[in-house]
This record gives structure tokens, C-alpha cells and sequence, in this order.
């Protein structure tokens, strides 16, 4: 298992943050002139600053067989959202609703998962 060489922490955080609209509209929309994020931090953070998209891409289980490929299906809608747009705009997309089922879905598996 993989899992030791991800942050798990940063994981979760990340798929948080995916997975939450109002934070969504808040932030990324810029409505919160003391926080600051967007898809695209929140996309590295969870891919690049975690470990998780190097752990994918080696051969092994990173969680399980079930959460990798949700990780790998999660990438695959989250390459769907064309965030070149105005962010209040891609935020309301579907494309970024089935992004949030993903990651709530997610988090809600690795929250009971023990790594």
C-alpha cells in the first residue's frame, strides 16, 4: 500500500474543498477578500502537493482498488470543467456539480478508511 507516501491530511482538505459549493462561490468568486483559493490550487493541492498523483501513477494500491479508481475518475471529470471561464460561471457547471459528488463521495469513503 502507497497510502504512507500520501498526505492524507492535505487529501481530505482538498477534497473538501472540491466538494463544497458555498466555499466555492466564496473564494473562488472572490467574494472573501481574506481567503484565497481556486479550482486549479485546489486541483494541484490535491493531485501534486499531496503525493497523490505520483502514488496513482506507480503501480500498487495507494487506498484501495474502489478509492483509487474514484481518485482516477475524479481526474478524468475534473479535466471536464473548463475553468477558463468566469469562476461564478464554472462553478454552477455540470460539469463541476458531478466534480463535487465525486469528492464528497470520496471524502465520505476516506474518512472511514484507515491508512
Amino acid at each position: 500500500m502507497n497510502a504512507k507516501r500520501v498526505l492524507k491530511d492535505k487529501v481530505i482538505h482538498y477534497l473538501r474543498e472540491l466538494a463544497d459549493e458555498t466555499f466555492q462561490q466564496r473564494v473562488w468568486a472572490g467574494r472573501s477578500p481574506t481567503e484565497m483559493s481556486s479550482f486549479s490550487e485546489a486541483v494541484c493541492g490535491l493531485f501534486d502537493d499531496s503525493g497523490l498523483g505520483d502514488a496513482l501513477d506507480r503501480d500498487g494500491t495507494v487506498f484501495t482498488d474502489e478509492i483509487d479508481g474514484l481518485f482516477r475518475e475524479l481526474d478524468v471529470a475534473i479535466h471536464k470543467v473548463d475553468a477558463s471561464c468566469p469562476a461564478e460561471r464554472f462553478i454552477r457547471s455540470p460539469e463541476m456539480a458531478r466534480v463535487r459528488r465525486w469528492s464528497a463521495h470520496l471524502l465520505s469513503l476516506l474518512e472511514g478508511h484507515d491508512s
